[in-house]
């Protein structure tokens, strides 16, 4: 096998663009699967930037694993890529060696810096949380519309998307999880402050009137 053949050297990011291309047998611009990436692996991996999508494709490219085709539309001219058949070997023969012992490495800066804060004024934590709060409800919601459209469109049938959509699903309860931890770790850290949990409630206190013997 040639080097320019092989396929022992890439990185999980070209197996990644090779997946999604191959993921409904499409053909796609660099751009597109960045979308793509940011609406499936996104949740429970990464999505590369475009200039990293194009770096892997031409890496590909140079392999014979996609191939790539021009297409015009206006004035304008966009490159598509589409997985070949010795893509879709090496492709399958990665998942298929994929370890089962491979250690899952969790880097979440926000609880990192938490973490860290112990001396800090408690109101900057906080306000990380919230920030935090608020990009996860974000990106759940783009989750809950990802798996509303590959209903929409009539993939969600399809024996093939089976496991994609099982997946996607995990991620949203990931998500769903993620939103009631930091929920929970805010208002641990809020006990004392101004914006303690308890503050919240509002209502008489009422009085304790004990039986008399």
């Amino acid at each position: 096998m040639s080097p320019r053949s092989g396929s022992s050297d890439l990185p999980t990011t070209a197996y990644l663009v090779l997946g999604i291309l191959a993921a409904n047998d499409e053909q796609l611009t660099a751009g597109e699967i960045k979308i793509r990436a940011e609406f499936s692996v996104s949740y429970f991996y990464w999505s590369p930037s475009v200039s990293h999508v194009r770096r892997e494709l031409l890496r590909l490219a140079e392999r014979n694993m996609v191939q790539d085709s021009e297409v015009t539309i206006g004035k304008r001219t966009s490159t598509l890529y589409r997985t070949t058949d010795t893509g879709l070997a090496a492709l399958k023969r990665w998942v298929e060696q994929l370890p089962d012992t491979d250690q899952v490495v969790i880097k979440h800066p926000v609880i990192l810096k938490t973490w860290m804060s112990k001396d800090s004024d408690a109101t900057r934590t906080l306000d990380a949380l919230d920030r935090h709060l608020e990009v996860t409800r974000k990106r759940l919601d783009e989750a809950l519309w990802s798996r509303q459209r590959t209903r929409e469109v009539g993939i969600s049938e399809e024996p093939s998307m089976r496991t994609s959509l099982a997946v996607l699903n995990y991620s949203i309860r990931s998500l769903y999880a993620e939103l009631s931890n930091i929920t929970q770790l805010r208002d641990e850290v809020a006990v004392g402050t101004d914006e303690d949990p308890a503050k919240r409630v509002h209502r008489p206190k009422g009085q304790l009137r004990r039986t008399q013997d």
